[in-house]
């Protein structure tokens, strides 16, 4: 018997900024992924395969961190405090 398990992660930056700083970390940590962009809405989809887990965990936890970073809401807040 064979078992086989994949992980897919599907990412979806709604920050303008996050998706170079996504795509520049998963190619500093040596990931594939697949970038695609839809040319009506501009939205961006980012697909990754995992082998474990913690690798998934680890990259949405830096996706996350990036968005937040990238949101302009946030950065308001922060300057006024």
């Amino acid at each position: 018997m064979s078992v086989e398990k994949k992980l897919k992660g599907k990412f979806k930056p709604k920050q303008s900024g996050t998706a170079k700083d996504f795509a520049l970390y998963l190619i500093g940590n040596g990931y594939s992924f697949s970038y695609k962009e839809n040319e009506k809405t501009g939205d961006i989809t980012i697909d990754i395969n995992f082998e474990y887990d913690a690798l998934f965990e680890d990259a949405k936890q830096a996706f996350d961190s990036m968005e937040e970073k990238n949101n302009p809401q946030i950065s308001i807040f922060e300057e006024e405090n």
